[in-house]
């Protein structure tokens, strides 16, 4: 085999993002009376998203994202006064009840498994709400190594988030592939670290950034077939 190891990200990769974050909005708003149209989900996805490229960038910390999420965004939107890390652990709780798989993802790991791959997870999040979201999607025990960033102590792209899950497995990194949907955490930091990467772009989006990932598929049918052909490229 060309690979040992596979790196799968968590949110938006194995578990559906989307899906996940309009669960845990409606519960959130819904008991404190805060209308949430679909025009102000989409204010909170895009200024939330931003937020983490910030925290990516090394721009903001953990602690700054959690105060400043809700509270700025609270406050911008109704005018009221909260207590972000309060509402931020409030949200955390619905978040993490929530677990609908992407579609394809068990038959792959399982898949994945029996060919023989050492399964990973490595993932920019908390360390008791993963485990238990993929505890709750029964697929944990696909998994030989799951590491966050709360047990890194940084965040992807940061190359002392991936000097942490590597101190942390055997398999090196040219025995390694990333399967991730995000493109500046997973792509581009798999680049920086030296690690071949595969693109899982199934929200269709542009790669702005310019990074080379050695594949990009849409599905995870063609993830399969990449495993199938031993990952090697058609010329």
């Amino acid at each position: 085999m060309k690979y040992k190891q596979i790196i799968f990200d968590v949110d938006d990769t194995l578990i559906d993002f989307a899906s996940t974050e309009d669960y845990a909005l409606h519960t959130l708003f819904r008991l404190h009376n805060w209308e949430l149209s679909p025009n102000i989900q989409k204010q909170f996805h895009t200024y939330n998203q931003a937020l983490w490229r910030q925290l990516e960038q090394g721009e903001i910390t953990v602690d700054e994202l959690n105060e400043k999420t809700f509270r700025d965004f609270i406050k911008r939107i109704y005018g009221e006064t909260i207590d972000g890390k309060e509402v931020m652990n409030e949200y955390h709780s619905y978040f993490g009840e929530a677990h609908k798989l992407l579609p394809g993802v068990e038959d792959t790991l399982r898949f994945a498994q029996k060919e023989g791959y050492k399964l990973t997870v490595f993932s920019n999040g908390e360390n008791f709400m993963q485990h238990h979201r993929l505890q709750l999607a029964g697929i944990e025990e696909y998994f030989d190594l799951i590491v966050t960033s709360d047990q890194a102590h940084y965040s992807k792209p940061s190359e002392h988030a991936f000097d942490y899950f590597f101190s942390r497995t055997e398999i090196g990194p040219n025995e390694t592939i990333f399967f991730g949907d995000g493109l500046q955490s997973d792509i581009l930091g798999s680049e920086k670290y030296g690690v071949d990467s595969i693109w899982y772009n199934h929200r269709h989006r542009k790669n702005t950034l310019n990074l080379h990932p050695l594949f990009e598929v849409e599905t995870y049918p063609e993830f399969v077939k990449l495993m199938q052909n031993d990952f090697e490229k058609a010329y």
